[in-house]
């Protein structure tokens, strides 16, 4: 008697093996896409905490001249370089870059008191988050997405596609 498998019980385990992995990569990808969302949501926090520290030392309305950018935050942030991608050493401006996302302080339509996020890279590029920070009581906060002509992206991250470019 031969030991050893047929050409056929080996293309059955590889076709075996092929479908759990085009099962498992979609679902790896979606967990990767709401790990970075977790990411962003807590970084937008900090941001627009830093940024309400700053905000309440000055005169609010000093703000909306553009006086201070990240530079003036007292959180530290990795951002690089656009066009290189170089990590610097300091954040500058009203717009930061990240690896997989853009921050801007001084969000176009809305008040002073918000920022806002857009994906960069990947299917879901162009995407935009925008936090209003927490409401009087202390317990909602106002977070919204929005994914411009890409559609249904919000769903992924559980929000509701809402506004128009605020990153812009």
């Amino acid at each position: 008697m031969k030991k050893g498998f047929t050409l056929v019980e080996i293309l059955v385990a590889v076709m075996v093996i092929t479908l759990l992995v085009a099962m498992a990569v979609p679902m790896y990808e979606k967990t990767v896409e709401k790990s970075r969302m977790a990411e962003v949501r807590a970084l937008l926090k900090q941001i627009m905490e830093s940024k309400m520290r700053v905000l309440d030392a000055m005169d609010r309305d000093t703000y909306s001249s553009g006086l201070f950018g990240f530079e003036a935050l007292d959180i530290s942030i990795p951002c690089i370089n656009q066009s290189s991608g170089a990590l610097l050493s300091r954040c500058e401006g009203d717009t930061i870059y990240t690896k997989d996302f853009k921050y801007s302080l001084a969000p176009t339509g809305t008040s002073s008191n918000a920022v806002c996020a857009e994906r960069r890279k990947g299917d879901n590029a162009g995407v935009q988050f925008l936090y209003l920070g927490e409401e009087a009581t202390g317990v909602q906060e106002k977070f919204f997405c929005n994914d411009g002509s890409s559609g249904g992206s919000c769903e992924l991250y559980g929000l509701e596609s809402s506004g128009s470019a605020w990153c812009s």
